[in-house]
């Protein structure tokens, strides 16, 4: 094999190399052998050949192959006697799918398209107000213009361009959606729209490739009355299909959303964000049972991996102007990351969080480990092709997604919680979309009591 094959632009060189020098092998084991060889390659920042060329010769097993390859790409796993018996599937990259980070993308969309239903809603004069340089396009409806044709990756990394404005008649309010098999917090989702304007590489979002654009409701109003019809306390919170606030400044809807659960005290909602687009939440009175949260990791990984979203200095400064105003924070440490160095740089972001933040204010933390379904992995390769976080060493877990192994997550959680417990006592903390198994290994209950509050999750 060439040196020259060291890059993602040769895979069709590699996958034609490894069809001809194992011929013998059915096409899904060649598949597997050329997915390994890549997967090794990336990870070792070394060519193609200086894998192929250590390989087992011809006619060799494929169990042998595969158990060499095994071995060198999962060598932590390896030493630890972990037995990998997945299967791996084809590496297909295209170029074209590749993100554009050079340049930060301006909220500024080229098109809106308005459901008929809602031609009249305030929140649709108030965007044309701001936009009026956009093109207005009226819709029947957004559901039947999504599924006249099918969309691409290339049609996600262009869905700034395009805003939908819809009335949302169906999904206001849901149980927030666990993996499989993973112990349930009790949540509960306020559905505010699809779509985020960031550009974080571990972000399942990237799974929902048929829609052309972002999704925003114009019927807040409703909301609020099914909340009422339905009453029921209840801990809920956008965030779940778009970010909390980074639309919030086209919306408006923080205070209209603060005012109203100001008077349901026996709920909480929750905010959550990768931005410090705060300016109308704190120009508006706080309440203690409206929390502002935000998902943090070490800066270095938000430069490597949370794209064109606030830095961490900015997050906490925004979370101390909401502490000002009255609001309780919380913190999502998701997805914790392992990577050489890591317990330093989180140890240091917990510490910062303490130095900045006093934990009287604080409401809850969260742990949670990086977790991907096969599908998104391969959409991570081919809208990001150069990141690092799939050359960790990840397996199948409980509930389908690649994971670290229990083990592994078990020990980044205890040693996160030995780090909280270090400046916190009685911070709540909790693990999201987390086995019961592991919840029982950390001593972190799904019941956790303090004297300031009581949460059940």
């Amino acid at each position: 094999m060439e040196d020259s094959l060291s890059t993602i632009d040769d895979i069709d060189s590699l996958k034609t190399f490894v069809s001809k020098k194992y011929y013998y092998l059915g096409q899904n084991k060649q598949q597997e052998i050329s997915r390994l060889i890549f997967e090794i390659a990336k990870r070792e920042k070394v060519g193609f050949s200086s894998v192929f060329d250590q390989l087992p010769p011809p006619p060799s097993r494929f169990s042998f192959i595969k158990s060499y390859l095994l071995e060198r790409r999962y060598p932590l796993l390896h030493q630890n006697g972990v037995k990998i018996s997945q299967t791996f599937c084809d590496v297909d990259i295209n170029p074209y799918f590749r993100v554009n980070l050079a340049t930060k993308p301006i909220i500024s969309p080229k098109q809106f398209f308005i459901e008929e239903s809602v031609l009249s809603a305030e929140t649709v004069q108030r965007i044309r107000d701001k936009f009026p340089n956009s093109t207005f396009t009226t819709i029947a409806s957004y559901h039947e213009y999504v599924k006249k044709k099918a969309f691409t990756i290339a049609d996600y990394n262009k869905r700034l361009e395009n805003f939908f404005i819809i009335r949302e008649k169906f999904d206001f309010y849901k149980h927030c959606p666990c993996s499989n098999n993973s112990a349930s917090c009790g949540y509960f989702v306020m559905n505010l729209g699809s779509g985020c304007p960031y550009e974080c590489t571990y972000c399942f979002l990237q799974n929902y490739i048929n829609s052309p654009g972002i999704v925003l409701p114009a019927n807040i109003e409703d909301f609020f009355t099914v909340f009422r019809n339905l009453k029921k306390d209840m801990r809920l919170g956008s965030g779940e299909l778009t970010d909390s606030l980074a639309f919030d400044h086209i919306t408006e809807y923080s205070p209209k959303i603060v005012h109203f659960f100001r008077q349901y005290p026996k709920s909480t909602f929750e905010f959550k964000t990768k931005s410090n687009n705060v300016r109308l939440l704190t120009s508006t009175p706080g309440a203690k049972n409206i929390i502002i949260s935000w998902s943090l990791n070490p800066q270095k990984l938000i430069y490597a991996a949370e794209y064109f979203t606030a830095s961490l200095e900015e997050r906490l400064e925004a979370a101390q102007a909401c502490a000002a105003a009255g609001y309780r924070v919380a913190f999502h440490f998701d997805p914790i990351i392992c990577y050489r160095g890591w317990e330093t740089d989180y140890e240091a972001l917990i510490n910062a969080v303490f130095d900045k933040i006093d934990s009287n204010t604080i409401a809850w933390l969260s742990l949670g480990t990086l977790r991907i379904s096969p599908q998104l992995k391969k959409i991570i390769e081919n809208r990001f092709p150069e990141n690092a976080l799939l050359d960790e060493e990840l397996l199948t877990g409980f509930d389908g997604k690649l994971r670290y192994p229990a083990a592994v997550r078990s020990f980044i959680y205890t040693t996160m919680t030995a780090r909280i417990r270090k400046n916190s006592k009685g911070v709540p903390v909790y693990l999201c979309m987390e086995e019961r198994k592991v919840h029982g290994d950390t001593h972190l209950s799904l019941k956790h009591e303090t004297k300031r509050n009581t949460l059940v999750f």
